[in-house]
């Protein structure tokens, strides 16, 4: 009896991981919304595919998005639903080239958009939300028409360290990594260059050491409890700055042999421009096949001073693209 009812739930288990358990449009956009279970007790998953050939075997294109806790979409006016966090132009810019995969986060649903979010804070870490990209890169290629010769994961700010750990996890199915504005050392590098230079904590009076030793007992005192989801600093858990900080996009790397695009504005004041040479040189010195991009003049976002007619976010995407397709 207690092997049949051990054989039961191992079937159930089967059958509920990575199940699919809605499929449809969004409405208005270029993407079909899809929901599947984790596991057992867990969470469901939401992504989504662009959808302009999806009768077409594609390579894959997986964008993920910087920090925050929104959802990819937002409700626009009447019944309208937006596209956020730019991956609209990614889905444009790939038509008929490639499918746009994209993900929610850990603990955020279709349509959210609230400032405090507690079931992000309470799952949102490095190894959650890298393992439920990959989950959800695993279900894609099983279940849908797909070249798996060709797989891309490019990641903006934080997203950079996000796809940098994916690739390695998953290297022999990730073809290309692009890192945009995502940081080269830990991220704790550009938040000390930041405060050395008072870009950071730069509250009135305060001396370069006093920015400097604030930045290093906020730190220290993460570090104390690192798993904390009620303890906060600039918004984000302990729980996310221990996970994300204490590796880093060069680390992650470093056991990937597959191609990588860095691309940089050297305008940025939340990425200091440096971190991305460090991790060019870092990775050339290991024999990586790296290539890399400075913007002049363009920001985190890849807008471009003094040069408005031009879209930096189109051209850094228009550039990943044609560099991930180039034969």
């Amino acid at each position: 009896m207690k092997y049949f009812i051990l054989c039961v739930l191992l079937i159930v288990y089967q059958f509920s991981f990575g199940q699919l358990m809605s499929k449809r449009h969004v409405p208005g956009q270029p993407y079909i919304k899809y929901v599947i279970r984790e596991n057992p007790g867990r969470d469901s998953i939401t992504f989504y595919l662009s959808e302009f050939s999806s009768a077409s075997t594609l390579p894959l294109l997986v964008y993920v998005q910087g920090s925050g806790n929104s959802s990819l979409f937002s409700k626009g006016n009447g019944d309208g639903i937006n596209p956020t966090s730019g991956h609209i132009t990614w889905a444009y810019e790939a038509k008929d080239k490639a499918r746009l995969l994209i993900i929610e986060k850990p603990g955020v649903n279709y349509l959210d958009q609230v400032e405090d979010n507690n079931e992000f804070d309470k799952k949102f870490s490095l190894e959650n939300w890298t393992d439920r990209i990959e989950q959800v890169i695993r279900f894609v290629i099983k279940n849908e028409n797909t070249d798996t010769a060709k797989i891309m994961i490019a990641g903006h700010s934080e997203g950079g360290l996000v796809a940098a750990r994916v690739a390695k996890q998953m290297h022999k199915l990730i073809s290309n990594v692009a890192v945009l504005a995502g940081e080269g050392p830990s991220q704790l590098y550009s938040l000390y260059s930041f405060a050395a230079s008072g870009i950071f904590f730069n509250a009135a009076g305060f001396t370069n050491k006093e920015r400097i030793d604030s930045l290093t007992r906020t730190w220290k005192n993460i570090l104390s409890d690192p798993s904390s989801t009620s303890k906060k600093f600039w918004g984000f858990t302990y729980l996310r700055w221990s996970s994300f900080l204490k590796t880093s996009v060069c680390e992650e790397l470093n056991g990937y042999t597959g191609k990588i695009f860095i691309l940089q504005g050297d305008a940025d004041k939340n990425v200091l421009p440096e971190s991305a040479r460090i991790l060019y040189i870092t990775l050339l010195s290991k024999g990586k096949n790296v290539t890399m991009q400075m913007i002049p003049g363009a920001d985190h976002s890849f807008n471009i001073n003094n040069h408005v007619e031009i879209s930096g976010w189109e051209l850094i995407i228009r550039k990943s693209i044609e560099w991930f397709l180039k034969r």
